[in-house]
């Protein structure tokens, strides 16, 4: 009997102590999208290599066709401005923030940049 007793102690306890975990574990998950120079898949490749890592940094999408980088991160351990630095730091330039439904709005896709980063391939201007 007092091994039951006990057993159910236990479990008890364990959920509790699970629930208060899992309320701590609430974050202030946030996203932005960042208009860049990103203008070819290497270049994609190498902000998703480096930025993915940034402490805080929950999600990436990069498109190369909008020149947007899409971040979900914790705003308790990073900010949108660190990110934006993150990225500039890499040599992508970072135009400002893409307000939410307006991703194709206010750049040109018919011209192509280079900020003085080697893209390992030539583009036509």
């Amino acid at each position: 009997m007092k091994k039951i007793i006990m057993i159910c102690l236990m479990t008890v306890i364990g959920f509790g102590v699970s629930n208060a975990m899992a309320q701590k574990k609430q974050v202030d998950l946030k996203t932005t999208v960042l208009q860049t120079e990103v203008d070819c898949e290497n270049c994609a490749k190498k902000i998703r290599e480096n930025v993915s890592f940034e402490k805080g940094v929950k999600g990436l999408e990069i498109s190369v066709e909008d020149k947007t980088v899409a971040l979900k991160y914790d705003a308790a351990k990073t900010s949108e401005e660190k990110l934006k630095t993150s990225i500039e730091k890499l040599g992508y330039p970072v135009a400002g923030v893409v307000e939410p439904g307006c991703e194709n709005c206010g750049h040109d896709h018919g011209h192509e940049h280079n900020h003085g980063h080697d893209h390992g391939h030539n583009h036509a201007h």
